[in-house]
């Protein structure tokens, strides 16, 4: 069964589980992944959220149930919540009028339909890359503190390059200083370090490459050997390497023969003046060969609720 078969399985499990509690280790388990993997790549893949995903579907459903004539009541305690009050106010914010507005036919409802996944066929713009072989190597610089909302993974890490952009850029140049000639083929210059183990976030690092002493302030981490299918991308940050994860999620990777392998990503950026119409960035994106095995063990479980 294909990357782009389990992804539909999993969208007929968030079906089976509306309007209800979805779990997204469930989801995930349908996905052929985990749920590292698929909170990060879904919106990449879908320009959304799972969690926006299932709300949108859920106040679909309550909106088709309101428009047949049923209790507000009713379909706020099926959709998981305890009073109409905080049902109308979620409700409201996806369909843009109120329960009773619906069930009294006084407003259209919006129907958001369910997902399906297929591989997009695009011979206008070529996808070139290479596969790459990496031994372990040793990174220093700053790395976010706590855990991180994934399907936010993007937005946070965006956050975070601006944080260090800031006065002037002066914690970015602490730690190109340290860049000593020891980085590998292919990953000189700023690096951000995606880590995961096991399948779960293991947070995120702006550094380099280096041998040299770690600066009081900063962290060191060893980011492990892995196979990279390894992306170009010319554009201004961060919308320019957004669109780049899209394509190599919707079209690149569901026909490529690989899979996404539980290691660490890696985006490559030339210097710090990101917002140049012809500023130059890479992902290596850590792959293994398709399997055909599900991951049946994960680490983390959690719900998407009311």
């Amino acid at each position: 069964m294909s990357w782009i078969d389990d992804l539909n399985l999993a969208m007929g499990y968030v079906e089976e589980r509306l309007p209800g509690e979805v779990d997204v280790e469930e989801v995930a388990r349908h996905a052929a992944c985990s749920e590292f993997h698929l909170q990060r790549m879904f919106p990449y893949m879908t320009g959304m959220t799972l969690a926006e995903y299932v709300r949108r579907r859920r106040m679909s459903l309550a909106a088709t149930e309101l428009a047949s004539g049923r209790r507000v009541i009713d379909v706020a305690l099926e959709c998981g919540y305890e009073s109409p009050t905080s049902f109308s106010r979620a409700f409201k914010t996806v369909q843009g009028a109120s329960p009773s507005q619906i069930q009294r036919g006084e407003a259209k409802a919006i129907q958001y339909p369910r997902l399906t996944f297929t591989v997009q066929v695009r011979g206008d713009v070529a996808m070139e890359y290479r596969i790459v072989e990496r031994p372990a190597f040793r990174v220093v610089g700053h790395i976010t503190e706590g855990d991180w909302a994934l399907e936010e993974a993007g937005e946070k890490a965006a956050a975070f390059w601006n944080e260090l952009l800031g006065d002037g850029g002066r914690r970015i140049h602490d730690v190109l200083a340290l860049i000593d000639g020891t980085q590998p083929e292919g990953l000189f210059g700023l690096l951000g370090v995606c880590f995961c183990d096991a399948g779960s976030y293991d947070g995120y690092l702006v550094g380099v490459a280096t041998s040299a002493p770690c600066p009081e302030g900063m962290a060191e981490r060893i980011v492990p050997e892995a196979t990279y299918a390894v992306f170009d991308c010319v554009g201004p940050m961060p919308n320019a390497i957004q669109r780049l994860h899209h394509r190599i999620f919707a079209e690149w990777l569901p026909s490529s023969g690989y899979e996404w392998a539980p290691k660490s990503d890696i985006e490559v950026y030339s210097g710090p003046n990101m917002t140049a119409e012809d500023y130059r960035s890479q992902v290596w994106l850590p792959i293994e060969k398709v399997s055909g095995t599900r991951p049946d063990t994960y680490r983390r479980r959690s719900v998407i609720s009311a």
